[in-house]
């Protein structure tokens, strides 16, 4: 958690008055450690503003590295990200490539959707005509959710 700088300021004032952080940290509720921490950052660099925050850079690409892989994908687009991630000598994993592609601004390329085959379908029909379960609840016997009953005459 981040403190405000207002806090940071009464810390470090106290601090001075007291000159333990021991009893700085009682008084303000807070860490022991955190007051010698803000002390340390106000003795080596003049400020008691928080340190930005920062992510670090795991990438396994470096520039070269990516501007390779763009001119594979311009030679060849249809490659896919497992082929991509091959030709860079198995330095990286598919989804590193994956990555990769999004930090280029390179369009994900999906097949086009196609209506079904008219002359053959692509997979049988569920509960159609003739299947086991119409055939178990046909007009001449029962279900089993139905019960037997007579029939009018």
């Amino acid at each position: 958690m981040t403190y405000p700088i207002e806090f940071r300021i009464a810390v470090a004032d106290d601090y001075d008055v007291t000159g333990s952080s021991i009893e700085t940290a009682e008084t303000f509720h807070c860490s022991e450690s955190w007051v010698r921490r803000l002390i340390q950052r106000r003795r080596e660099t003049g400020s008691l503003e928080p340190k930005p925050a920062r992510l670090p850079n795991n990438s396994k690409l470096d520039e070269r590295d990516l501007d390779g892989l763009a001119a594979l994908i311009a030679r060849r687009p249809d490659m896919t990200l497992a082929e991509l991630a091959a030709a860079l000598d198995g330095k990286v994993s598919v989804p590193t490539v994956w990555r990769a592609t999004q930090a280029l601004g390179l369009p994900l390329k999906k097949r086009p959707s196609t209506p079904p085959s008219r002359t053959v379908p692509t997979s049988p029909r569920r509960g159609g005509a003739g299947s086991r379960a119409s055939r178990a609840c046909g007009s001449t016997s029962s279900c089993s959710s139905t019960s037997s009953a007579p029939r009018p005459a």
